[in-house]
């Protein structure tokens, strides 16, 4: 467990389950929506950035907690 100052979030087993969730589901949308057809050339570029930001800071997430349990 990680110690916050001032209103911060605590890092836990627990909430990172929770956020891998939240992620894995956002992402999943995200999938069902760039298989639209009739989404413009720009809709199809943000969703797809966005799904990339998704998976690097799930990636990110993962990462931290691999240090925190060593």
């Amino acid at each position: 467990m990680v110690t916050t100052k001032d209103g911060s979030t605590t890092l836990t087993e627990e909430n990172y389950e929770v956020l891998i969730a939240i992620l894995e589901e956002m992402r999943g949308c995200l999938q069902v929506d760039l298989g639209i057809e009739v989404l413009s050339n720009r809709a199809c570029n943000v969703l797809s950035r966005d799904y990339r930001r998704l998976r690097t800071i799930q990636e990110q997430l993962a990462l931290t907690m691999e240090v925190m349990n060593q």
